[in-house]
């Protein structure tokens, strides 16, 4: 192995612990009151080495956007390659996302953090956002193809638009699971007052719905 080589995996390998620091700090603290500082501490590095890999927490929260996005459609990849229905595929991609969210809270944050930032010029010149950007372009495209799977073994209605279908399961999904995770959090929801709030049950009856709503 060169130099060069060498150089190039210890800077990917220091990256990578900073980001697993980063996490473990921001899950414990929450985004707003961890500081870069904490996480260096973590990281058992400079306040100055951080700052040479991520200039800002925004920075980080984008590096643990990619990853929790990479890994999430890792888990799709695996989906599509069963022998399945349309509609089976579906309600499995639902369980693996469900999964993945009880799994790795600190990812779904940063999805959500990810999808708030309003600043487009931002996110046309950050190269970790439009990478995020790629992957969510790719998780579309998995929901989209197993719609289309459906509808070509006859159980999904082929008289939807599978990409139109497809950003409706993913803003709906996406949905329950917020509602979900902000009560968790403390969030006053007076509408969901008076319910039991289960997402598990949430999820599943969303699945039932959506199951008779597309079978054809």
């Amino acid at each position: 192995m060169g130099t060069a080589e060498r150089k190039q995996r210890e800077k990917l390998r220091r990256q990578e612990a900073i980001i697993d620091a980063a996490e473990q700090v921001i899950l414990e603290r929450g985004f707003e009151a961890a500081t870069m500082d904490e996480i260096a501490e973590k990281a058992e590095l400079s306040k100055g080495t951080l700052y040479l890999y991520f200039k800002n927490k925004t920075a980080l929260y984008l590096a643990i956007c990619l990853k929790g996005s990479q890994k999430l459609n890792s888990r799709f990849v695996k989906v599509l390659s069963l022998d399945k229905t349309g509609i089976e595929l579906i309600r499995i991609l639902g369980e693996t996302y469900l999964e993945f969210v009880r799994e790795n809270p600190i990812y779904f944050h940063a999805f959500s953090y990810y999808e708030s930032i309003q600043d487009q010029n931002f996110l046309n010149k950050n190269k970790m956002a439009q990478l995020c950007e790629e992957n969510s372009r790719e998780a579309m495209a998995y929901i989209t193809r197993t719609l289309q799977i459906g509808m070509q073994d006859g159980t999904i209605d082929d008289t939807y638009d599978p990409k139109e279908l497809a950003v409706m399961i993913w803003a709906s999904s996406r949905g329950i699971v917020q509602v979900a995770y902000l009560k968790s959090m403390g969030h006053h929801f007076k509408v969901i007052d008076d319910i039991e709030l289960d997402v598990e049950s949430m999820f599943e009856s969303f699945i039932q719905l959506l199951q008779k709503g597309m079978s054809k």
